[in-house]
């Protein structure tokens, strides 16, 4: 069964359970919410240099994506690296890329430039963002440039706000003797959990009520135990689960993920 069939017989307008980072309907739990608006706030207010690090599917990128659909329209100029493995100066010609700017073969006139630019971003009241994933990839030298760019600042504030997002073999790296300077020049540091078993069942209804299907597909509270029990409240592996469980439904007309149909699809996932 193709995709579109699939949602069509389910009555479905997306996905509810996609593969990719889904900012669009964002699940925020008490305490994800909490830290999602002290972050918020430390780069609104200037604060320069933010942690966020997780196991690999809880969510990280798709907090970032939250995180610059959030902010202030026309205030926030964002850069964004994803390809990590960027040494030194390659990841600065990088940066400067994303912000619009030409780079530099020399490196003391690619900080210049983007000293520049930065200011005068600044002057024009507008904040600068830069934005690491899978910041646990870069090499000390590529951290020391991090370490340079947030000593870039005026006499009260940071010029540019930085956000490492890594994995937890990120904290280990800014543990090392050599780069703890950068390491205290965090100013919150947000770690990411999976979902609770109480928080199951209220995830699957948000993704499938924003999906367009409230109320014609469910979760039985037996069967979104057994989900937790099996994925830890993982994000990526309850998705891979629960698109699995879809198409069963389908084949059956929709109606309750049981534990029958669960099992079902652990079974079909385990290698």
């Amino acid at each position: 069964m193709s995709l579109a069939a699939l949602h069509a017989r389910l009555g479905l307008a997306r996905n509810p359970f996609p593969p990719t980072p889904d900012a669009s309907a964002y699940f925020f739990t008490e305490a994800l919410q909490e830290q999602f608006a002290e972050v918020l706030h430390c780069i609104c207010a200037r604060k320069g240099f933010v942690l966020l690090t997780g196991e690999v599917g809880l969510g990280k990128s798709t907090f970032v994506r939250r995180l610059l659909d959030t902010l202030p329209e026309g205030e926030v100029r964002s850069a964004l690296v994803f390809n990590t493995f960027l040494q030194r100066e390659a990841l600065l010609s990088a940066i400067l890329r994303d912000f619009g700017l030409e780079p530099a073969d020399d490196m003391d006139e690619a900080l210049t430039r983007l000293n520049g630019f930065l200011r005068d971003e600044h002057r024009a009241g507008r904040t600068c963002l830069l934005v690491i994933d899978d910041a646990q990839n870069l090499q000390p030298a590529s951290l020391e440039l991090v370490r340079l760019l947030c000593n870039l600042e005026t006499g009260q504030e940071k010029l540019l706000q930085i956000v490492l997002a890594g994995q937890p073999e990120l904290e280990t790296l800014l543990a090392g003797r050599d780069l703890r300077q950068l390491q205290s020049r965090v100013v919150k540091h947000a770690r990411l959990e999976g979902l609770h078993a109480d928080q199951v069942l209220r995830y699957f209804e948000m993704r499938v009520s924003a999906a367009g299907a409230s109320g014609r597909i469910a979760l039985a509270p037996r069967a979104a135990r057994q989900l937790h029990r099996a994925t830890g409240g993982n994000l990526r592996r309850i998705h891979l689960v629960l698109d699995r469980c879809m198409y069963g439904l389908a084949a059956q007309g929709g109606g309750t993920i049981d534990s029958r149909l669960l099992r079902a699809a652990l079974d079909d996932l385990e290698p």
